[in-house]
C-alpha cells in the first residue's frame, strides 16, 4: 500500500512538470516560427528537422571527403558522389537545398 501512495505523487509530479514546460511547441501556430528565431526550431518536429539536416550534410561531406581521396580532387558537384560514394542525393527535411564547396555542404534553409 505504501507504493502506490509513493507512486501517485511521483506521477503526478511529472505531469504537473510536463504541463509546465510543455511539449516544445512554443506558443506558435504549426508551421510558423517565433520572430527572430531559425526556421523550424522552437517545436520537436523543427529540432528533429534541424538534426536530421545536420546527419544529411555529414553524411555528404563525407562522401566529398572519400571522393576526394579516391580521385584526387574535391567533387565539383554532389551529383559526383553519386551512386560511388552516395546511394542517392539526400533531401533536407525543411526543403532546403545543398550545395557544395570543396567538401563543405551548406543548406539554403540551415547553413552549415
Amino acid at each position: 500500500m505504501r507504493r502506490t501512495i509513493l507512486v501517485v505523487p511521483a506521477v503526478f509530479l511529472v505531469v504537473i512538470a510536463m504541463l509546465a514546460v510543455g511539449c516544445g511547441g512554443g506558443g506558435q501556430p504549426a508551421g510558423e516560427t517565433a520572430p527572430g528565431a531559425q526556421a523550424g526550431t522552437s517545436s520537436p518536429v523543427g529540432q528533429a528537422e534541424v538534426a536530421a539536416c545536420a546527419a544529411n550534410r555529414r553524411a555528404i561531406s563525407s562522401a566529398a571527403q572519400q571522393y576526394q581521396a579516391v580521385k584526387g580532387q574535391a567533387p565539383s558537384s554532389i551529383q559526383q558522389l553519386v551512386p560511388e560514394f552516395l546511394p542517392s542525393i539526400p533531401a533536407c527535411p525543411s526543403g532546403g537545398t545543398y550545395t557544395l564547396s570543396g567538401t563543405r555542404v551548406v543548406c539554403s534553409v540551415h547553413g552549415s
